[in-house]
């Protein structure tokens, strides 16, 4: 069995993935749209997918706090392909998830609502995203009980400021400002672009989520024994 294999059983025989993967991008469909935005559904996704993704890297989270690195190492398996199998693994969990939505919505919305195809590839992006920063955070400490603990409160409150689970036009303009530098933030830029069409726009909150990928996965990735 490939550690890919091997990392999609795992996830998926977690009690809580399959209900997050498959019936709760059904339920935000409930939840009332608001005038002058894409319906609100789309962007509460955005906090489904992040806690999501810190289920999906739990795996390599807990081999890294149990030492299971140090029997990794000293194995013919590489670390960049033990930790590239489970991210791809989690990725397509993730990129699943998002298609559960946009098909539902296509159901539920129509097929004028938005253009689900650019929706979809802002969707990945930002679950890339999301999959690497669970992991650098995870690489912060030694318990994920704590760990959890403490991105419970962080990750609820980075998608409220960053308009996700709040419309950001509600906020002052400064808060507006402050909290691009929010990784989260450029999923509701995304979402606001493709409401107004505005394509250049899109295109850089795409590219802005996979830099912070990138740069997430760079300290996730670190061999910590």
């Amino acid at each position: 069995m490939s550690i890919f294999t091997f990392a999609l059983k795992e996830n998926l025989r977690q009690k809580f993935t399959l209900p997050l993967l498959l019936l709760f991008p059904l339920v935000l469909l409930l939840v009332p749209s608001m005038p002058g935005s894409l319906p609100m559904a789309f962007s509460l996704f955005g906090l489904l997918n992040f806690y999501s993704a810190f289920l999906l890297v739990r795996t390599v989270a807990e081999d890294r706090m149990h030492g299971v690195l140090v029997r990794i190492a000293s194995s013919p398996i590489s670390h960049a392909h033990y930790l590239t199998s489970h991210l791809a693994a989690g990725s397509l969990l993730l990129i699943a998830q998002s298609l559960v939505l946009i098909i539902a919505s296509l159901i539920v919305y129509g097929s004028n609502t938005t253009n689900y195809l650019l929706l979809f590839i802002l969707y990945s992006a930002y679950s890339v995203m999301t999959l690497s920063f669970s992991l650098a955070w995870n690489s912060l400490f030694r318990s994920y009980t704590t760990s959890f603990a403490l991105f419970s409160g962080v990750g609820s409150i980075l998608c409220l400021v960053s308009g996700l689970t709040f419309p950001l036009r509600f906020l002052p303009p400064a808060m507006q400002r402050l909290v691009r530098v929010f990784p989260t933030y450029w999923l509701a830029h995304g979402l606001a672009s493709l409401y107004e069409q505005a394509g250049a726009s899109l295109l850089l909150s795409v590219v802005i989520l996979l830099v912070f990928a990138g740069i997430f996965l760079l300290v996730g990735s670190r061999r910590r024994l």
